[in-house]
Order: C-alpha cells, then structure tokens, then sequence
C-alpha cells in the first residue's frame, strides 16, 4: 500500500473501498504492503480489517522479500500479534508472499555458471573413465560413469548423497564407506545393518533421442518435494548455521580418482 500513511490513510481508505464493495455484492480480494516495519504493519492492519468486519481479507507482503525476511516476519508475528489481539496463526494463514527480486536474480552472482567436463569415453558397450587435472583439488573432476544415490538411516532420514561408479552394487545389510571428495582424511563409515534404504536419485529422462520418462503432475511433485524435506534432519533445514549435507564418493571411485591422478602426473 503505496501511502503517505498505511495506518492512518491507507488502510481506513482501503476499508471504505470494501464497505462499497461489499454492498455492491462483491467480495474485497486483499491489501498490499510494500514497505516499511512488514511484521509490525500487518499485526496492526489485520487488527484493522478484522474490527471493521473484514476477516478474510488477504494481506500481500512485498519489497525484497526472502527466506530470511519471511523467517523474521513469521517470528516476530508469532512473538507479538497477541499481545495486540490478534491471531498469530489466523494472521499468518491469511498473508500472501510477493516474492520477486530476490527469486528471479541471485543476488551477488547474477548468472549460474555451468561448465562441462570430459568424465567418460564408451568403447562399444564399455566406458572408460577420464580425468582432468587441476593445481587446485576442489577442479579435479570425478571420472568415470557414475550413479547418484541416496542413504537413510534406520529413522529413515537421508544423512548423506553418495556419488558411485555405475556398476557399483551396495546392499543396506552390508558395511559402506564414503570418502570427502577433496579430503583424504575425511570419511565416514555405515556399520551393517546402519543403513535402512538406499535410494538411486538419477533417472533417464531421454535415451537414444527418445523421451522415456513419465513425467509427474505438478501435485505429485510437490509431495514428492514435501516428502524429501520431511526426510531431512531438522539442523540440515535451519535458516542460521545449517548443518553440512554431504555429498561424498564412494570408495571404489575415490580410489579410481586417486589412480588416474597419479597416472596423470
């Protein structure tokens, strides 16, 4: 609500806007906020709308918005709007998220740079593996054809991504050890029987100039997302000083890795 005054013009103008509305038969849609103090503003305009019979009004909140400031406003809402006597959560269900800049560029880095790299060369039905050398370990690349899996605990929460040779066949039963990609003295190891689920994250999409992926509806894919998030540890999920969620080699590419670095040299 571009005005001198949210609370004292915007929002009392607003509200003889709905009243006429109202009894034209038609249903007031919602306010926006676009500046200012968003959390204190909408406590205050909700109580507002709610005292002048509009309860169901939506209230837009716009103006830089992103995870972080919506994590402030959700906070600082569910902290204060009783003490003004309003419902935190009626509050909260009724407000709608303008989210624009902050979504459609990244801040800092404008562009998302992608660079391919060599990691495989297929000789009839085999694959040999490829590697590149850098002075810089983080630029080796990972050689060789690879799957992408994904390992839960025994409370089937996802606690690391293990990057594999294709031909790799691990069993939940058994002992696994993942390396750090960089760090040879970093690694971490599953004891038998540690492991409930290993799920394979990568799937063919085109093959041989064909589509042969049935691709899910939009519903589908956002349980599919809902599901993923509920399965992560809730440190991995924080806003503030999130815990790592690692992404790691197995042992059989680390060391085909290791080999092919020192063939190089």
């Amino acid at each position: 609500m571009d005005t001198i005054d949210t609370l004292e013009s915007g929002i009392p103008n607003a509200i003889k806007v709905f009243e006429r509305l109202k009894q034209k038969g038609h249903d007031p849609m919602g306010i926006r906020l676009d500046s200012g103090d968003l959390a204190w503003l909408s406590i205050h305009a909700s109580k507002m709308l709610d005292n002048a019979g509009f309860p169901n009004v939506k209230i837009v909140l716009s103006n830089q918005i992103d995870e972080m400031v919506l994590w402030q406003i959700i906070s600082r809402i569910q902290e204060e709007a009783s003490t003004c006597g309003v419902d935190p959560e009626a509050l909260i269900e009724r407000l709608i998220y303008g989210v624009g800049t902050r979504l459609i560029t990244s801040r800092g880095k404008s562009a998302l740079d992608g660079v391919y790299k060599l990691v495989a060369l297929k000789n009839e039905e085999k694959w040999a593996p490829a590697i590149k050398i850098s002075e810089n370990r983080e630029k080796i690349i990972n050689p060789g054809n690879k799957r992408l899996l994904r390992i839960y605990d025994n409370s089937d929460i996802a606690v690391a991504d293990m990057m594999c040779l294709s031909d790799e066949i691990f069993d939940s039963e058994t002992g696994i050890r993942i390396r750090h990609p960089v760090d040879s003295k970093k690694y971490r190891d599953f004891s038998p029987g540690s492991v409930s689920k290993i799920e394979p994250l990568l799937h063919d999409v085109v093959k041989d100039g064909k589509i042969v992926y049935d691709f899910p509806s939009i519903e589908l894919m956002r349980e599919q997302r809902r599901e993923d998030l509920n399965k992560l540890n809730t440190g991995v999920k924080r806003l503030i000083n999130p815990h790592v969620y690692h992404v790691s080699l197995s042992t059989a590419l680390w060391n085909l890795k290791e080999r092919l670095i020192q063939e190089a040299r």
